[in-house]
């Protein structure tokens, strides 16, 4: 299981734009704000104003991902191994 943030900037009691990180995000030194690496575009964000952060355990994408697909399976019997 990993463990993933959502940060959501809020406008007008709306959320305007939500990011997803995988680290923890960094209260910016005026304390006014946050700073994090988005997982979508490896880019780090800077976000100043009314924010949320939300921590979620992400592995259920994961477990369904495993248990559907097997680790080394069969190739067809229509297919050869070259090596």
């Amino acid at each position: 299981m990993k463990t993933v943030y959502v940060v959501t900037m809020w406008s007008g009691g709306r959320p305007a734009k939500k990011w997803k990180a995988d680290a923890p995000p960094e209260v910016l030194a005026n304390g006014t704000g946050i700073s994090f690496t988005n997982i979508a575009t490896r880019l780090r964000v800077t976000v100043v104003g009314s924010i949320s952060v939300e921590e979620y355990e992400s592995g259920k994408e994961e477990m369904e991902m495993s248990f559907s697909s097997p680790i080394d399976p069969e190739p067809p019997s229509n297919i050869e191994r070259l090596y």
